[in-house]
Order: C-alpha cells, then sequence, then structure tokens
C-alpha cells in the first residue's frame, strides 16, 4: 500500500506555517544547511547574491519556505522579498503592473491598501471558483496576496493530484462540486494555480491533473455527441458545450461538432463536364461556370444552417460561434472546394487556353462572392457599423481562398500574359495582310484594265513606258507646265481613284464591276496616276480605330480578369500588379510600335511621292479653295492618332492609377517607361508628317502663285491695276479694293489646311505647326515677290493689297504672334515700290529705315533685291546705290 501523502500546507492569517508532520523530514537549521547557505558569523551578510538564492528557493516546496525563512534575518528578507511572489502571480496571469505602478502614483491609494487585504482575507464570498479574479496588484503585498491563493486552491489540488488517489476515492474537487459546470470551473483555475509552482514535484503533480482532466473533458465531449446525435441542440448539447468552453475555451467542442457536421460528411462535389458546352452553331466549347456558382450557393446555404445550429449549442458572449463557423468555413474550403477547383482548372486548360483564362478568373471571382454571401445577403449593405464588425471573420475566410487557390496563379499569369501579347500580333498581323491585300488587289485592278484596253487600242504590241519615267511625268509635270497650257491628265486618274472607294475586302470579281462603272485609265501614265491616288486615299486606313479599341478591350479584359490576383496579400498580389502593368506595355508595344509606327512610316513614305496636281480645275468660280488631299488625309490620320492617344490616357488613368497599380511619378516602372516612349513616338511622327505636308502645301502654293498670278500683273499702269482687282467678299480683306485671284487662291488653301488641327492635336504641336506654316508662306511670297516685275503707277497698288491680305490672314486666323514681323516687313518693303523714280534717293534712306526696324528678319541686301524689281530699276539704280554704299558704280575711278 502506498505511503501516505504529507498534509497540504494551510495559512493563516496571512502567515505560512507547515504542519505537523510525523514522518516528514527534520526542519532546517543554519548547521544543518548546505555550505552554500552558510551566512557570516553576525549572520547579517550571505556569500551570494540574493537573485542566486532566490533562483535556488524557487526548486523548494512551499511548505519549506518558513523554514528558510527563520535560518537568519538575511534569509527572511530573501524569503519575504516581494519580487519572488509577483512572479508567482505572473504565472497565474493575474498581476497588472500597469495596475501596480497605478498604486506607487497615488498615496491615498496606498494607504488603502493594507485595509482592502484585510478585508479579502475576512471575507466569506471568495472561494477556488472565484479567487484568482480577486487578486490585486499591490507592491509589498504579493506575498500576502498569493498565500490567500494559496490557502483556498491547495488542498484541492493536492488532494486531486496524490499518488495514492484511486478510483474508489473520490477527490474533494468532485464532493464539493456536484455539477459538470462548477467542475470544469475549478479544474481550469486548478491548471492555472499549477503554473506557478516550480518544486521537483511539480510536473509530476501536474501530469496527473492533466491525465484527470482528460477523462473529464472525454466524458463530456461523449455527452455533447450524444446531444448532437439526438438533435437536442438547445439541451444536452447547449450544456456540454459550455462545459467544455469553461473548461479549455472550446477548442474539442468545434472539433466535436466539426467531425459530426451533415455538411461535410454528406456535401458530394459535382462534374466538372456541365461547366463546359459546345456551341451548335459555331461547334466551339464555351465555358459556362453557372454550375460553379449553384454548386457554391449550395455550400454557402449549408454553411449558414450549420452557422445557426452552433449559434444554439455554444454562447454568443464569447467568441466560440465565430470560431466554429470560421473552423467549418476551412473544412469545406479545403477539403471540398480545393480538389474541386483544381480539377476544374486543369480540365479547362486541357481543352483551350481562352477557357482556361476565363475559368481561372471567373472561378476565383466566384469564391470571392461565396466568402462575401457568408457575411450579408446583400454585400453592397450601407451599414458601416456591421461590415465593420464582420471584416475580421472576412478577411479570415479570403485567406483561406487565397491560400487553396494561390497554387494556380504564377501558370496563370504566364497563360494571361502570352494570350494577350499573342492577341495583339494576330490583329495587328491581320490587319497589316488585308490593308497589302487591298493595296494590290487595287492596283492589279487598274493595271490590267489598263493592258486589256491598250491591247485593243493597240494591237501592234508596241514597247510600254517604263514605270519610273511616267511615275516621274506625274510628278514633276506641274512644275514643267508653269506658264505652258496643261496637260489635263488627271481627270481620269480622279474617277478611277473614286471608284476605289468600294469594299476591297470582297472578291476581285466584285471589285472588277465596280470599277469598271467609271471611266478606267486608257494610258499608262493614267493608271499610274490612279494607283497613286489610290495609295494616297488609302492612307487614313494606314492605322486603324477599330483596331485599336479591340486590343485596348482585350487588354482591359486582361487587367480586369488578372486584378482580382492583386487581393492576394504579400508577393503572389504584387505579382500581379507587376502583371497589370506587363498588359499596359504589351498594349503599347503592339499597338504603338507595331500597328500605328509602321502606319505612320507608310503613310509618310506615300506623302513624299505626292506632287501637286496638274489640273486648274477648281470649279470656276475661283473662290473655292483647293484641298491638298494627301495633306488632308494625313491630317486625319493624326487626328485618328490623336484619338487613339486620348484612348490610351483613359485606360492608364481607369486601369492602372485610379486601382493604384501604378504610381505616376515612378519614373523607373516600365510602364511608365513605355508610355513615354510611346507619346514620344506618336509626337515624332507627327512632326515628320506635318513637316512633309507643309512641304506638300508650300507646293501647292508655288503652283498657286506660278499658275494663277497673271504674266506682268504686276507690271500695269493705274488705270490696269483698276481693271485687274478682283471684287469678292473674304473674311482678311474688307475694303473696296482686294487682292489678286493668286492671294485668295494662297490664302484660302493654307486656311483651309490648317483649321483642319484645330481641336484636334495639342496646343503647342498646332503652334509648332503654324508658326512653320508662317514661316514657309512668307519664304514662298518672298521668293514670288522677287520674280515679278512692279510698276510704280499700278502694280505697287496691287502688291500692297496682297500683302496687307497675307497680313490680315496671318493676324486673324493663324493668330501667332512671332509671325506678324515677318509679314509687316513686307509690307513696309512694298512702301519702296510707291517711291517715285524723282525721289530716288529717299529710297535708300527708307531702306535703311526698314533694314534697322526689321533687324534680324531682313537685310539690307535682300531690301535691295526687292528694291531691284521695280519696273524702273534702271532709272533709279545709280542714285539707290550711292545712297546704300555712299557712291555708285560710276564713281568707281577703276571702272
Amino acid at each position: 500500500m502506498p505511503a501516505k501523502s504529507p498534509t497540504p500546507p494551510t495559512v493563516s492569517s496571512g502567515e505560512l506555517r507547515v504542519p505537523h508532520r510525523p514522518q516528514g523530514p527534520r526542519r532546517l537549521t543554519s548547521s544543518s544547511l548546505p555550505p552554500i547557505f552558510a551566512v557570516s558569523p553576525d549572520k547579517e551578510r550571505l556569500l551570494l547574491p540574493p537573485v542566486l538564492y532566490q533562483a535556488i528557493l524557487s526548486y523548494l516546496p512551499l511548505s519549506q519556505y518558513v523554514a528558510c525563512a527563520q535560518v537568519s534575518r538575511a534569509f527572511r528578507q530573501i524569503v519575504y522579498d516581494d519580487a519572488g511572489w509577483i512572479g508567482r502571480l505572473r504565472k497565474l496571469k493575474v498581476w497588472d503592473d500597469v495596475g501596480a505602478a497605478s498604486f506607487q502614483s497615488d498615496e491615498k491609494k496606498w494607504t488603502k491598501a493594507r485595509s482592502i487585504i484585510m478585508q479579502d482575507l475576512a471575507s466569506k464570498n471568495i472561494t477556488p471558483l472565484n479567487v484568482l479574479e480577486t487578486v490585486h496588484s499591490i507592491p509589498g503585498y504579493a506575498r500576502h496576496e498569493f498565500a490567500r491563493v494559496y490557502k483556498l486552491l491547495a488542498p484541492l489540488y493536492f488532494d486531486l493530484t496524490r499518488p495514492a488517489r484511486v478510483s474508489q476515492f473520490e477527490p474533494q474537487v468532485f464532493k464539493i462540486y456536484r455539477t459538470p459546470e462548477l467542475q470544469a470551473l475549478v479544474l481550469r483555475t486548478l491548471i492555472q494555480f499549477s503554473n506557478a509552482l516550480t518544486d521537483d514535484d511539480a510536473d509530476e503533480q501536474r501530469q496527473r491533473l492533466y491525465g484527470i482532466t482528460e477523462i473529464f473533458e472525454n466524458a463530456a465531449i461523449r455527452e455533447l455527441e450524444t446531444g448532437l446525435d439526438a438533435q437536442d441542440y438547445e439541451g444536452r448539447a447547449r450544456r456540454y458545450a459550455m462545459v467544455l468552453t469553461m473548461l479549455n475555451g472550446g477548442n474539442t467542442a468545434v472539433q466535436a461538432f466539426i467531425q459530426r457536421s451533415k455538411l461535410l460528411l454528406s456535401t458530394v462535389t459535382p462534374g466538372t463536364s456541365t461547366c463546359f458546352q459546345v456551341d451548335e452553331k459555331s461547334g466551339q466549347i464555351k465555358v459556362d461556370l453557372e454550375p460553379v456558382k449553384t454548386f457554391l450557393r449550395h455550400l454557402s446555404n449549408g454553411i449558414l444552417k450549420e452557422a445557426s445550429i452552433i449559434g444554439k449549442i455554444f454562447s454568443t458572449k464569447n467568441d466560440v460561434v465565430e470560431k466554429a463557423t470560421f473552423h467549418i468555413v476551412e473544412r469545406v474550403v479545403e477539403d471540398i472546394l480545393g480538389d474541386y477547383c483544381l480539377v476544374l482548372v486543369d480540365r479547362s486548360h486541357e481543352i483551350d487556353i481562352d477557357l482556361y483564362l476565363q475559368v481561372v478568373s471567373g472561378a476565383y471571382e466566384a469564391l470571392l462572392q461565396f466568402a462575401y454571401s457568408l457575411l450579408l445577403e446583400d454585400p453592397d449593405t450601407d451599414d458601416k457599423a456591421l461590415r465593420e464588425a464582420l471584416r475580421p471573420f472576412h478577411l479570415s475566410v479570403h485567406a483561406i481562398i487565397d491560400r487553396i487557390y494561390e497554387q494556380h496563379v504564377d501558370l496563370y499569369l504566364q497563360e494571361e500574359l502570352d494570350r494577350f501579347r499573342a492577341k495583339c500580333d494576330g490583329e495587328v498581323s491581320r490587319f497589316d495582310r488585308k490593308a497589302a491585300q487591298q493595296e494590290q488587289e487595287q492596283e492589279t485592278i487598274l493595271r490590267n484594265k489598263y493592258r486589256e484596253m491598250a491591247i485593243l487600242q493597240d494591237s501592234s504590241g508596241a514597247e510600254k513606258f517604263d514605270f519610273l519615267t511616267s511615275f516621274k511625268k506625274v510628278l514633276f509635270l506641274p512644275v514643267v507646265a508653269i506658264g505652258s497650257p496643261v496637260i489635263h491628265a488627271s481627270s481620269s486618274s480622279s474617277r478611277a481613284s473614286s471608284s476605289m472607294k468600294d469594299d476591297t475586302s470582297e472578291k476581285l470579281s466584285t471589285q472588277t464591276s465596280a470599277t469598271s462603272k467609271e471611266p478606267l485609265p486608257s494610258t499608262e501614265l493614267a493608271a499610274n496616276a490612279a494607283i497613286l491616288n489610290s495609295r494616297l486615299a488609302s492612307i487614313r486606313n494606314l492605322f486603324s480605330l477599330e483596331v485599336a479599341l479591340d486590343l485596348i478591350q482585350a487588354a482591359r479584359e486582361s487587367i480586369e480578369r488578372t486584378a482580382l490576383f492583386a487581393l492576394f496579400d504579400g508577393q503572389t498580389g504584387e505579382e500581379a500588379k507587376e502583371q497589370c502593368q506587363l498588359i499596359f506595355t504589351a498594349l503599347l508595344e503592339f499597338l504603338g510600335f507595331h500597328h500605328i509606327q509602321n502606319g505612320f512610316e507608310r503613310a509618310l513614305s506615300h506623302l513624299t511621292e505626292y506632287r501637286p496636281p496638274t489640273t486648274t480645275d477648281d470649279g470656276g468660280d475661283g473662290e473655292r479653295p483647293q484641298q491638298v488631299e494627301p495633306l488632308v488625309t494625313f491630317l486625319e490620320l493624326v487626328n485618328v492618332g490623336d484619338l487613339i492617344q486620348q484612348m490610351v490616357d483613359v485606360f492608364y488613368e481607369k486601369e492602372l492609377i485610379s486601382r493604384k497599380f501604378l504610381d505616376r511619378t515612378d519614373f523607373l516602372s516600365p510602364a511608365v517607361k513605355e508610355k513615354r516612349r510611346f507619346e514620344q513616338m506618336l509626337d515624332e511622327h507627327v512632326a515628320l508628317g506635318l513637316n512633309r505636308g507643309i512641304d506638300v502645301l508650300m507646293e501647292q502654293v508655288n503652283y498657286f502663285l506660278a499658275t494663277y498670278q497673271r504674266p506682268n500683273e504686276f507690271n500695269v499702269n493705274n488705270d490696269a491695276a483698276a481693271g485687274n482687282l478682283v471684287a469678292h467678299d473674304s473674311q482678311f480683306f474688307d475694303t473696296r479694293l482686294g487682292p489678286t485671284e493668286a492671294a485668295i487662291k494662297v490664302v484660302n488653301t493654307v486656311s483651309s489646311h490648317t483649321k483642319l488641327l484645330n481641336g484636334n492635336t495639342d496646343k503647342t504641336t498646332l503652334d509648332v505647326f503654324l508658326q512653320e506654316v508662317g514661316l514657309r508662306l512668307y519664304s514662298s511670297i518672298g521668293k514670288h515677290v522677287k520674280r515679278q516685275t512692279i510698276a510704280v503707277d499700278g502694280g505697287a497698288v496691287l502688291l500692297i493689297s496682297d500683302l496687307n491680305y497675307y497680313y490680315r490672314f496671318v493676324e486673324t486666323s493663324l493668330r501667332q504672334r512671332p509671325l506678324l514681323p515677318y509679314f509687316a516687313a513686307l509690307r513696309e518693303i512694298a512702301q519702296l515700290y510707291l517711291i517715285d523714280a524723282k525721289s530716288a534717293r529717299e529710297i535708300g534712306i527708307v531702306m535703311s529705315d526698314v533694314v534697322q526696324k526689321f533687324a534680324g528678319i531682313v537685310t539690307a541686301e535682300d531690301v535691295l533685291e526687292y528694291v531691284q524689281r521695280r519696273a524702273d530699276w534702271i532709272l533709279v539704280k545709280r542714285d539707290v546705290e550711292k545712297a546704300v554704299y555712299g557712291m555708285g558704280l560710276t564713281d568707281c575711278l577703276v571702272m
């Protein structure tokens, strides 16, 4: 029979006393202590630091502390020191450091401390069940507080953990507390109390306590399971769930409930074949995620039913309900949805990449909706307080979904980017092939028709002209034909060009019949001109707004799918954000550098081949401006490019900046750098095109000046000049007299073309374009004036009218102040033609004034060249040169 264990120590009046132990160890004295506990002769000083003695004493049973305190005053001070007892109260988790500090700062509180301690010692309301809740954190009284706890709990603890206790002897705990609730509460208190015991037997005693608690816990679990099987949720199941909650927080109760969950035991995952259906019309496989959503709704309803049962079983005053619900959701997501999504995603990847991309993003979005459905019937509720209360639970569920879905994200991101790049490449290549095919078919139609007519007209098979030779004739004919009869060779070509507006994507036979409705070119020259016109007319189709819309829409869909995974925490979320930037970068690469850039380069090539037309047929009224068709078409192309850039900017702001996937100030970001490259490419090609367009426009201006300016129009007297004035209602000149027909043609043509850019490009580009047009116009007018002969009597008036007309056009239409001094200089120079030959020396004085007034714009040599165009230059030459140079040529003695 095992030996009897010693009687637990008792506490009286706050002092620890060792009970009488007949068979216990003898009392400790100074002579019986080990050498390490020896003291100096005065018994006031210890050989070691007090901290070491406290650490050694912690291995002794508390019953031996009284004996140690009686060894000497120094030992008594060590035993009674507050630091050691505060450490034990901290292990009990009842000591509050903040509260203890408040006693030290408040003297009134400190004076009441002793009365509080004495009241608790005399109180009969303090029991083993609530003693830990009544502990006060009062510095200097930690030993008294622990003694009070020890007095109530130690007898029950040592009685329950005696090794001699067997099944026929019922512990005092179960005799005093008969209900399971109280027994669970006292067992939990004893477990907490055992943490403060550190002697050699404490571990063995603690293990015995754990064993008894486990037996009690298993019995409570069996009772809980019985209540669950009987669906007695509000009776037996609730009672023993509460018992387990009091014992260990309810973890074992939650696990017991989950193991008997009908949702987890009875749910069968549906097959994935219902998600992939063959379209009867197209024969292609399409994805339908409605079965997935239906299955998730079924699981959501099942979880909500389980949650209602959990609410009946567990108390709503703690977090056990949320914990149990969360564990149910965790098991459903990991055990059911994890495997189901894996099968669904793998199956879609085997069928088609497009289906795979739709399934991965669509299934994840459905899972997020599933998470929201567990919180509220309406995820968009405006109850902020309710949403904030449910936020931790939602984040936990979201984390579970991310954990089971993270394995699919890496492959998805790579496939998404590869598929988007392939789609962009396919769209751009398809458009390029179609455009090239249309151009080739159009040229083939014109050449074949010309050959057929040539065979009919000349069956002798005469040698045809070389293409380049006839092409050069078409291009350079206007320059050669200045002042000569003009060959009207483009009337047939213009009609051929108009026939090309039919849809060239149709069959060749359809194109041939459509083209044959108009008179076809009868000569190789006309055929080549028609081909050139067809190329110029096709400039507007070199890049397509529809292609840009398709690519941007595809990028938006890809980013919308990828953005779902940006909600992931950690590296996966960052990779998804970087993927969105890569998609945008790929969009700019294919849209800008593979589509728009190629279109601009081809447009510039076609524009370079253009020369002004060889016809003067403009309707006969002399008022309607004749447009430079390739420039107009190129400006339309610029407008399309500007519109595409605006679309890209809107897409950039909405899809990347507003979602905070990208910081626009991050100049190192690949997306930001690619966007700047895209904008720079557009600006460069627009600038090149506008520069070439200005060249073409100035060629047209030169053509008008050479064609519509009648010979010797400025070399007439006053009466003839009055008969040569043109009556008109121009907005740039509002007097009875007016400019010449050539000036009207030039101004109306330039005005009509410059207005095409208004509102379609940024102000900086527009200002640069208009200033360049103005400078080129100034240069062309100056060269034109230097080729004329101006009569003082009448021609000077006409010239001044033209120059005033140009000045008013620059001032009111172009509205570029830097240009006004140039045209003002021309007006001042024109005044030189009004000075009579008798006042020839005054001409030189006025010339000097003009050079000084417009320094940097005109030089003395330029002004002299203008003066030399006077009809009476021979008469005034000597006096003018003498006024300018200080002497004439006849004054030179060497000559």
